[in-house]
């Protein structure tokens, strides 16, 4: 967070803004939680889980923009697709 989404005063790491007073303590830990799926959707990246990495990360997006976030997104649905329709063409042939 870089501003106040109340008042628009520069953010200075403490979870009570310093101009309004409003408390942004929910959304800090929004904002955590973000992160958090971010890095785990990496990490699922890390060990082929597409389909665990992708859902981590459009949680993650739901929380918080991110393009790390979205490329990992896609990248591990593509992933995902190929890897579908390969078992297919396994069982078809």
């Amino acid at each position: 967070m870089e501003r106040c989404p109340i008042c628009r005063a520069r953010f200075k790491n403490e979870p009570v803004c310093y101009r309004c007073g409003a408390d942004l303590s929910p959304l800090l830990a929004i904002e955590a939680e973000a992160a958090a799926l971010e890095q785990q959707a990496v990490a699922l990246t890390k060990t082929g889980q597409w389909l665990d990495a992708w859902q981590a990360a459009d949680q993650a997006l739901t929380r918080r923009h991110s393009s790390l976030a979205f490329a990992v997104r896609e990248f591990a649905r593509r992933q995902w697709i190929v890897g579908e329709t390969r078992q297919w063409e396994r069982l078809l042939a």
